[in-house]
C-alpha cells in the first residue's frame, strides 16, 4: 500500500498509525507537513509551504478559507513532485480544517481520501458561547459559520472520515454522519502506566519535589480560558490558604492555543498572577516537557485537574487516566463521555473555583478512598482507549473497501413517506371538509424570531426538515407505552437523571429550562420516565420469549477468533500451508510476509467476530474446526484461504445479550408498525388553536 498522510504538524494524530504502516516494507509511507522537526522510521517526510498568508485586505470572515486554499496549493505542488517521482498513493489520509486535503481529488483522483474530522464550528451550543460573560456578536456568529467552509468541502470530497469521540462527531451535519466512523487514536498504556510511590525530580529544569506529600497537577497546551486556566488559578489560591504543604505543577506554554488573546497584550498567566497573591514557591511552571518528564509528573500526581469548554477532548486527559491519576474534571462534553462522577474520576462545575478546590481537598484528605477511582480510571483506558486494541481497528478501517464510492446518503433514504391528508371537522355533524381555505385564517401557533409559524405550515415544515418520519416513530412508541407506569421511586430517579443529563443543579435552573423548552411539569415527568417505560414495554412484550429466540439465533451469535491468510496464487498457498504444518514459521510471520489482505497488518489475527461476519464458506470451516486446527487452502472467491481457529466463544444469554435481543426485537417491531402505517395512511386532524 502507498499512503500519503497530510497534517501541518508532525506527526500529530498519525504518530502511531504512520509508524505501524511503515514497519511493513511492502508499504510506502509519505507524510506531507509544514513542520521540519522530527522523524519517524520508514516514513518519508515531505515538506510543503504555503507561498503566503491570507492578505490583510481579505474580508476577515474569509481569511481562514484563503489560508486553507494556500495550504492546499502548497500540498498540490508537493504532490506533483511525488507524482513525477512515481509515487501515486492508494490512500491519502489528512486532517480536515487547515486545508491540505482540499485539492487531493484533483491531483490524485483515484486515491481513496480519508479525513480526520476533529471539529465543526457552531456559534451556539458548544464552545463559542459557553462563557456567559462573553456574549457573541452578529459578527462572531457569521465569522464562526464561515470557518466551516474548508471542512464542508472535505466532507463532500472524502470517501470516509473519522472522529475521535461520539460528541465530536455529533457536531458535524447529520447528513454526513454516514461517512464518519468514531474511533479514538488510542493511548499507549504500556508507556502511560502507574508507578506507585513515584517521586517527582526533574534535574533538567531544577525541579525537586521528592519531599512533597501533596502534588496537584495541571496540563494544557496553553494557559487559556478554553482549558479553564483562570478558574484553576483561582482554585489554587483557595487551596493554598487551606493546605500550606501542597505544591502545584503546571505543564504547558504561556500562550493561547485556542480562542482569543487578551486585548492588552498580556498573557492569561500574567493576568491571573497579578490578580491573586499566590505563594509562587509552591507553584511550579515547567513549560513544555518531553514525554519522559511529562510522564513523571503524572505518576507523582496526588490529584490532577482537567477543565475544558465543550470542545475537542485532549489526549492529556486520557493519558492522565492511563497513568492512574486521580482526575478532577469539568462536567462538560466530551469529558462526560468518558468520566462518571465518583466512579473513574470526580466532576466539577467548570465555572466554580470553590467546587474545584473542595473536590481537590476531598481527594487529598482521603487518598485511600481514591484508590478504587484511580484503578477504574486506568481500567477505562485499557478497555476503551487502549492503543494496542484501537491501532489494528484503525488499520482495518484504512484498508476497508468502500461500497458506496463516497455516495452521500440521506438518513431517511429508503423510507417511503406517504402523503398525509390534513382535514378539519365541519361543525357538529362530524363530517370533514378540505381545509385549504379554512386554514388560511388559522392563528399563529409559534413565533421564532421574526418567523410566525401558522397551523397550516406545521406539516410542510416537518416534511421539509425531514422530521415527519421521526414524529411518526415517536407517536407509535407513545401509543405502545401509554399503559406502562412507573413507581414514585422510579419517577424520582428518572427526574434526577434527566436533571443531571442537562446539568440542572438547582430548582431555579430546572424551572428556567422548563420555560425555555415550553414544557409543563407533566411533560417533564413524561420525558424523564419515557426511556424506562420503553424498557418496561420491551420486557413485557418479549422478555418471556428471549430464551427461545436466543437458541434460534445462537449459531450466528457465537464468536470466533481466527487467523487468516489470503493468497491469489494456489501454488504459493499450498507451499505456505505445508510450512505452517511443519512449523517452519509461525502463522503470524507468514501472514505478515505473504497475506495479501488487510489481515497482514495484524499477523493474520481477526476477531473476536460473530459467526455471521465471515464469508459463509469460511464460517462453515470455522464451525467444524477445533481450536488450533489448521485448515488446508480453500478457494473462496478470488482468494486461496488458509485459516486456523484460535478460539471459539459461545454466545451466552447474559444481561448484555438480553438487552441486545430486546433492542433488536423492539426495532423490528417498530419498523413493522411504521411500514403498516405507510401502507394505510390515515388523515391527520389539525385543529385551530
Amino acid at each position: 500500500m502507498r499512503i500519503l498522510f497530510l497534517h501541518p504538524n508532525f506527526p500529530a494524530q498519525f504518530r502511531h498509525l504512520a509508524a505501524a504502516i511503515a514497519k511493513d516494507n511492502r508499504n510506502q509511507v509519505a507524510f506531507g507537513t509544514t513542520r521540519r522537526e522530527g522523524n519517524l522510521p520508514g516514513v518519508n517526510k515531505v515538506i510543503y509551504s504555503p507561498k503566503r498568508e491570507a492578505r490583510p485586505e481579505t474580508h476577515h470572515y474569509v481569511r481562514p478559507l484563503e489560508n486553507a486554499v494556500l495550504q492546499a496549493q502548497g500540498v498540490y505542488r508537493v504532490a506533483e513532485q511525488l507524482k513525477a517521482r512515481g509515487f501515486i498513493p492508494d490512500v491519502v489520509y489528512g486532517h480536515s480544517g487547515w486545508g491540505p486535503t482540499l485539492l487531493i481529488k484533483d491531483i490524485f483522483p483515484n486515491a481513496k481520501l480519508l479525513c480526520y474530522f476533529e471539529w465543526f464550528y457552531h456559534a451556539h451550543g458548544s464552545d463559542a458561547d459557553f462563557d456567559p460573560t462573553q456574549p457573541l456578536t452578529a459578527d462572531d456568529e457569521a465569522r464562526i459559520r464561515l470557518k466551516n467552509a474548508p471542512i464542508l468541502i472535505d466532507l463532500y470530497s472524502c470517501d470516509r472520515g473519522l472522529s475521535p469521540t461520539y460528541w465530536q462527531r455529533q457536531q458535524f451535519p447529520l447528513e454526513y454522519h454516514n461517512k464518519m466512523t468514531v474511533l479514538h487514536d488510542g493511548i499507549d498504556t504500556d508507556f502511560f502506566c502507574p508507578k506507585p510511590g513515584a517521586k517527582l525530580v526533574l534535574p533538567r529544569i531544577n525541579l525537586d519535589l521528592s519531599q512533597a506529600e501533596e502534588i496537584v497537577t495541571y496540563v494544557a497546551r496553553g494557559m487559556e480560558p478554553y482549558r479553564g486556566f483562570p478558574q484553576f488559578i483561582e482554585a489554587v489560591a483557595l487551596l493554598q490558604e487551606r493546605r500550606p504543604q501542597c505544591h502545584v505543577v503546571i505543564v504547558g506554554e504561556n500562550r493561547v492555543a485556542y480562542g482569543k488573546e487578551l486585548p492588552d497584550g498580556k498573557t492569561y498567566k500574567d493576568q491571573m498572577l497579578e490578580k491573586y497573591p499566590l505563594d509562587l514557591s509552591r507553584i511550579h511552571f515547567t513549560g513544555w516537557l518531553p514525554y519522559s518528564e511529562y510522564l513523571q509528573v503524572l505518576q507523582a500526581s496526588s490529584a490532577h485537574v482537567y477543565l475544558t469548554r465543550p470542545f475537542v477532548l485532549s489526549w492529556s486527559m486520557l493519558e492522565v487516566l492511563s497513568a492512574g491519576c486521580l482526575l478532577i474534571a469539568s462536567k462538560t462534553a466530551p469529558v462526560t463521555e468518558v468520566i462518571q462522577d465518583g466512579v473513574n474520576g470526580l466532576l466539577v462545575d467548570f465555572f466554580s473555583p470553590q467546587e474545584i478546590c473542595d473536590r481537590l481537598e476531598e481527594a487529598l484528605n482521603d487518598p485511600e478512598r481514591m484508590v478504587s477511582i484511580r484503578t477504574k480510571a486506568r481500567q477505562t483506558i485499557l478497555e476503551r482507549y487502549n492503543l494496542s486494541q484501537l491501532l489494528p481497528q484503525h488499520l482495518q478501517w484504512i484498508q476497508q473497501e468502500d461500497n458506496n464510492n463516497g455516495k452521500l446518503v440521506s438518513p431517511w433514504e429508503g423510507t417511503k413517506l406517504e402523503p398525509i391528508a390534513i382535514t378539519q371537522k365541519n361543525g357538529s355533524n362530524g363530517k370533514h371538509k378540505n381545509t385549504e381555505n379554512s386554514l388560511a385564517i388559522s392563528p399563529t401557533l409559534l413565533q421564532v424570531q421574526n418567523h410566525k409559524v401558522r397551523t397550516e405550515e406545521i406539516i410542510p415544515l416537518l416534511s421539509r426538515y425531514q422530521l415527519l418520519p421521526k414524529l411518526q416513530q415517536e407517536l407509535v412508541i407513545d401509543d405502545a407505552i401509554a399503559s406502562v407506569s412507573c413507581t414514585p421511586q422510579e419517577q424520582a430517579k428518572c427526574c434526577q437523571d434527566l436533571c443531571q443529563q442537562h446539568q440542572l443543579t438547582s430548582e431555579a435552573e430546572r424551572q428556567a429550562w422548563l420555560q425555555q423548552q415550553g414544557m409543563t411539569e407533566t411533560q417533564f415527568l413524561d420525558l424523564a420516565t419515557r426511556n424506562l417505560r420503553i424498557e418496561k414495554f420491551k420486557q413485557a412484550t418479549w422478555g418471556t420469549k428471549l430464551e427461545s429466540h436466543f437458541r434460534k439465533l445462537k449459531p450466528k451469535l457465537d464468536q470466533v477468533i481466527y487467523s487468516l491468510i489470503r493468497i491469489r496464487d494456489a501454488d504459493v498457498a499450498q507451499e505456505l500451508y505445508f510450512r505452517l504444518l511443519e512449523g517452519e514459521q509461525s502463522f503470524a510471520e507468514v501472514a505478515r510476509q505473504y497475506s495479501e489482505g488487510s489481515e497482514a497488518q495484524t499477523g493474520g489475527l481477526i476477531g473476536p467476530v460473530a459467526m455471521s461476519t465471515p464469508h459463509h464458506r469460511l464460517a462453515r470451516i470455522l464451525a467444524v474446526s477445533q481450536p488450533g486446527q489448521l485448515s488446508p487452502p480453500t478457494h473462496i472467491g478470488d482468494w486461496w484461504v488458509i485459516v486456523r481457529l484460535e478460539k471459539f466463544i459461545p454466545a451466552r444469554l447474559d444481561e448484555s445479550m438480553r438487552q441486545r435481543l430486546l433492542n433488536e426485537q423492539f426495532s423490528s417491531w417498530l419498523k413493522e408498525q411504521l411500514q403498516q402505517q405507510a401502507a394505510t395512511p390515515e388523515t391527520v386532524e389539525v385543529q385551530p388553536a
